[in-house]
């Protein structure tokens, strides 16, 4: 899977586990918690450096 692809899929997949997240915080098992929270990091850092890197091809292709 691209990194494009990866940040595609997420757009959809990080809302829904965040509102999942959200309904059912009480039931969730403690250990699955940190397990979210790091792989809502890693995609937020994934996303924000291809954001960065798309905007730098743009600026520099003016």
């Amino acid at each position: 899977m691209s990194l494009e692809r990866f940040v595609r899929v997420n757009l959809v997949l990080v809302p829904l586990l965040a509102a999942a997240g959200y309904l059912f915080y009480e039931s969730l098992p403690v250990v699955i918690v940190p397990f979210g929270v790091a792989y809502l990091t890693v995609v937020l850092v994934l996303s924000f450096a291809w954001g960065m890197s798309r905007l730098t091809l743009a600026l520099d292709s003016r």
